[in-house]
């Protein structure tokens, strides 16, 4: 999640210090700087604690049971989040440096493929928070997420819904400029995939997107917040799609 927040690879200091410069200055950077694919297109990196993503620790907070196993962990932030929640918390990652990160911050793991060096039913919650997108074969990852499974398996995924319409008006998602992302889902997509491995899944819309974010802060910005804050106008279009899926516990 971090990577949304990381600059660029290869971004050079006249570039960077353009950011700072004044509206002049900063035009004529954007104007004669020719940027290469990479400013744009690149991976993102895990999320680091205290910059993580607080959303997800609700999420997990309100479905996940005791017993945590973060897959795909990353630096270990959320994981260490909800375990200063009172969970017991375990994290996995394929990335090495990572999960010295992780291991660094007091999270046990363990290094793993699509297989999890776990019995079955170890764990009442599994986490997939951003991983099946960037995973070719993410069937047998979750497979293997349903079997160490007792309660629920959370999952968080873009939502790549609407693509044709925001298309249209020459606009897109975030998350369609990380180049590690092979896989793209929307709600009904999503529940269908889960329902192949339980017959208890719920699919949520959210993390709305704003139309006023576009706006100078300025009386149609502070108009348009008010409305939507009220109620009186409701979000259109939202970047995240939220999945429970129960495991049965006989």
């Amino acid at each position: 999640m971090s990577g949304a927040n990381a600059s660029p690879k290869g971004r050079s200091h006249k570039e960077m210090s353009g950011a700072n410069a004044s509206p002049a200055g900063r035009s004529h950077i954007q104007m004669t700087t020719i940027r290469a694919r990479e400013h744009f297109y690149s991976p993102g990196l895990p999320a680091e604690y205290g910059r993580h993503y607080r959303a997800f620790v609700r999420f997990a907070k309100e479905h996940a049971g005791a017993s945590v196993l973060d897959v795909g962990c990353g630096y270990g932030a959320y994981g260490r989040a909800l375990a200063e929640e009172g969970r017991r918390c375990f994290g996995c990652d394929i990335n090495m440096e990572y999960l010295k990160t992780a291991a660094g911050s007091g999270l046990p793991v363990a290094a793993v493929d699509s297989m999890l060096p776990f019995a079955d039913r170890t764990f009442d919650s599994v986490l997939l928070f951003e991983v099946i997108e960037h995973v070719p074969r993410y069937e047998a990852l979750l497979k293997e997420a349903f079997r160490v499974a007792r309660r629920s398996v959370l999952i968080t995924v873009p939502n790549s819904e609407d693509m044709a319409l925001m298309q249209a008006n020459d606009v897109t998602y975030g998350h369609m400029l990380s180049s590690d992302h092979v896989n793209f889902f929307e709600a009904a997509s999503l529940r269908k995939l889960l329902q192949q491995y339980s017959p208890d899944v719920s699919v949520e819309r959210s993390d709305p997107i704003y139309p006023f974010w576009f706006l100078g802060r300025s009386l149609p910005y502070y108009a348009l917040r008010l409305f939507f804050r009220a109620g009186l106008l409701k979000a259109r279009f939202f970047s995240r799609l939220y999945a429970v899926a129960r495991v049965r516990e006989d």
